[in-house]
């Protein structure tokens, strides 16, 4: 299977969502590595990952695009992470050229704010007119609430508020996922890995700070030893919450 991760707009948690969500999914589902194409000439965010052990990272400028053609006729699960801007429209031309849809499913983040839903709404129309059987899954990034239908009020609606557009007003039987903002997603970067290849690391750092006699080296590992803590709190949430929702969604549960 190919999975597409695409909003014509920028900044509403595509990589984040590819690279520490559905990269870890797979890789805890299959026991392997995954592999991710990025496409995209202004960043490159998959290569920050340079020491994780869940993923295969490349990235692929638009100028070089046809080069993906061989992958929609593989057998081999892969993810896609779509820049924005031209990238996205770039993109979505190809696909026009390549006409192979059967085994791919395309996910659409998206932020609160009207504009990113405009934007998920236009980028979800335009999938369609490829393909008007595509299955298509919107991705509610960096979520802090647990009233949902009030903090995606440009999602879902609200009946006692004016609002001037909502997606589920629109795609009623819209599919959804809920991703929990949390500091550890964007910090992992620093350390050139995912949240999930931090909550695998098996350093006792707690043993190793209360034994530690340089006062830097003791900070350094009571640091640590919060940040693998961080990780694998984050990382139980998602096998609790978003792996068994992903499960459904793709239909994995009814296997």
């Amino acid at each position: 299977m190919i999975y597409i991760t695409i909003n014509k707009k920028g900044g509403v948690g595509k990589s984040t969502f590819t690279n520490q969500i559905l990269s870890s999914y797979f890789y805890q589902k299959n026991n392997s590595k995954i592999d991710l194409i990025e496409i995209d000439d202004e960043n490159k965010d998959n290569l920050t990952f340079s020491k994780t052990e869940i993923m295969n990272c490349s990235v692929i400028p638009t100028s070089k695009i046809k080069t993906i053609d061989e992958i929609f006729f593989s057998d081999t699960d892969t993810l896609i992470d779509i820049g924005g801007n031209k990238t996205g429209t770039i993109f979505l031309d190809e696909m026009k050229k390549i006409k192979e849809f059967e085994n791919v499913i395309w996910f659409i983040p998206l932020g609160a704010g009207e504009q990113d839903n405009l934007n998920a709404f236009d980028t979800y129309n335009e999938i369609k007119k490829l393909d008007e059987n595509a299955i298509i899954i919107f991705v509610l990034s960096r979520s802090t609430s647990e009233d949902l239908e009030w903090e995606f009020v440009n999602f879902f609606g609200h009946q006692f508020l004016d609002t001037d557009f909502a997606i589920k007003n629109q795609i009623e039987d819209a599919k959804y996922l809920v991703i929990k903002a949390n500091p550890i997603i964007n910090n992992a970067r620093y350390f050139q890995k995912t949240v999930y290849d931090l909550s695998l690391n098996t350093s006792d750092f707690r043993t190793k700070a209360k034994e530690e006699k340089d006062t830097t080296k003791k900070s350094k590992f009571i640091f640590m030893n919060r940040v693998k803590n961080e990780a694998i709190e984050y990382v139980e949430y998602l096998k609790t919450d978003v792996y068994p929702e992903l499960d459904k969604l793709l239909g994995f549960n009814n296997e």
